[in-house]
């Protein structure tokens, strides 16, 4: 065979190899697409992480303030009377180590009339089972009324709504920083017409140890509905504000707000108390001063949301429901509507996150000197903010106050009845909440212990005859909670 004629069929007979080949090839992949090959999935390596227990502790707003008591120093901070404190534990012979932070705005004031910080040894206690809470009545002629106060953890975040800076309300901001490390702290101002430009505000520096209070008329004058947003970086703080009312020349009420729930798209203020002596129609688009029941709303989202908000009495029947639009950057106060005398639970469902509380007032009784007593002006108003759900077991403090009550909330979207234990006074008492239900439990001085409280949202009310104040019973924060950790 000639040699050109031999190496045409080798090339032939190598190409035939090669074609059957690769078709053995795809008959292998087109048989293993139809087979099952086992399954093999590599977890990253991990570890779980429990942070080393750290002490835990509450942080009280301190006694009450006066802005330019003295016509000399127009804008001077001054200590005004003292706060009585109420420490609680479980269980409750823990030691407690007590301080006080330094008033950076009021150098004159006494070592220890300042805010007070109560530490709990790491591993004392359970998360949770640390509280603190303040009280204190003023009647003086500049101001007027009863606050109570819960003492909270210092955050890196806060909102705080409440107070007003038009004529005659005079609201100041409280930034505690109770840890051993300076923090910087932007608080931003929003009002009913948008965003107060307010740059003194931004990197303020509060020390190690210290109380810095800020004029909120200082940063945003004229503003009849603000929302602030503490923000802090370096040391945490635990941030409130306080309001006081003149009417005319007769204060007319003070509080000390802490801080609400973190934005939300529901949000529900349990125990909201409503004196049937006041009041203005719930379809009013606009109402002034103090003395009617309001709901503030701001949504951080900066678009347009649409809420549903429910009111709904505490010991049953028929509530209101009432629709709002939330303008972009914008707070809204609602009223509330000319309510019957009564708790009531306010619960807010909206289309975007929200932050929420209620204010509500308390009329003079009649004759009462001290007191407010011209028509239309109230004795002493508060402030209820929302509440966030509480883990199976806390522990409240319950200060000295008018009529103490604990109120308790379940969302509509809960599974099942909460059963509540909550323990006043070595006498337990058993209670049934329902979704969408909620309960009122009296209290008394002291210390009041919840177990099977997983999901429920609680506050704590004072009512009484010139006198109205409440706060919510937060959860403990996550600082100590397990993480898991991924080595790169």
């Amino acid at each position: 065979m000639p040699a050109d004629r031999r190496k045409l069929v080798r090339i032939g007979v190598r190409s035939l190899a090669a074609v059957a080949t690769a078709a053995v090839a795809v008959g292998l992949v087109g048989a293993a697409t139809l087979g099952t090959w086992p399954a093999h999935r590599a977890e990253p390596p991990s570890t779980v992480v429990q942070p080393e227990a750290v002490s835990q502790q509450r942080v009280c707003p301190g006694p009450i303030l006066a802005l330019g008591a003295d016509a000399a120093e127009a804008t001077a901070i001054d200590v005004v009377g003292t706060a009585s404190v109420v420490t609680a534990t479980q269980p409750d012979d823990v030691d407690l180590e007590l301080s006080w932070l330094a008033m950076s705005d009021d150098p004159g004031a006494a070592e220890d009339s300042g805010p007070l910080v109560i530490d709990a040894a790491a591993g004392a206690v359970d998360p949770g089972m640390l509280a603190g809470a303040q009280s204190q009545t003023e009647r003086s002629e500049t101001i007027g009324g009863f606050a109570a106060a819960s003492c909270t953890e210092g955050a890196a975040e806060s909102w705080l709504v409440a107070g007003a800076t038009t004529v005659g309300r005079s609201s100041l901001v409280l930034l505690s920083n109770a840890s051993d490390v300076a923090a910087t702290v932007d608080v931003r101002v929003i009002g009913e017409a948008g965003p107060v430009e307010a740059r003194s505000a931004i990197g303020i520096t509060v020390p190690a140890k210290t109380q810095r209070v800020l004029s909120l008329a200082g940063l945003a004058p004229n503003v009849a509905s603000p929302v602030v947003h503490v923000t802090s970086s370096g040391g945490a703080i635990a941030a409130s504000l306080e309001q006081s009312v003149v009417e005319g020349l007769a204060p007319a009420g003070v509080e000390i707000s802490g801080p609400t729930a973190p934005p939300a798209e529901t949000q529900v203020i349990p125990g909201v108390l409503i004196d049937g002596g006041t009041g203005v129609a719930a379809d009013e688009d606009h109402a002034d001063g103090d003395a009617f029941p309001a709901l503030r709303l701001y949504s951080p989202s900066g678009d347009e949301v649409e809420a549903v908000i429910s009111v709904v009495p505490v010991d049953g029947g028929a509530g209101d429901s009432i629709d709002a639009d939330l303008q972009p950057g914008k707070v809204s106060d609602i009223p509330l509507g000319d309510l019957p005398e009564g708790a009531y639970t306010v619960r807010i469902d909206a289309d975007g996150p929200i932050v929420a509380a209620a204010r509500s007032t308390v009329a003079a009784p009649p004759g009462d000197d001290d007191a407010a007593t011209d028509a239309g002006v109230p004795a002493d108003l508060a402030w209820f903010a929302a509440a966030q759900p509480l883990l199976d077991s806390a522990v409240l403090a319950i200060p000295s106050g008018p009529s103490p009550a604990l109120h308790l909330a379940l969302d509509a979207d809960a599974s099942d009845t909460a059963s509540v234990t909550v323990t006043v006074g070595g006498d337990e008492v058993e209670v049934e909440v329902p979704p969408s239900g909620a309960v009122s439990v009296p209290l008394e001085r002291g210390t009041a212990v919840l177990t099977g409280a997983e999901g429920v949202r609680a506050s704590v009310s004072f009512r009484g005859a010139d006198a109205l104040a409440s706060f919510p019973v937060a959860p403990p924060g996550p600082l100590d909670s397990p993480i898991r950790v991924y080595p790169r």
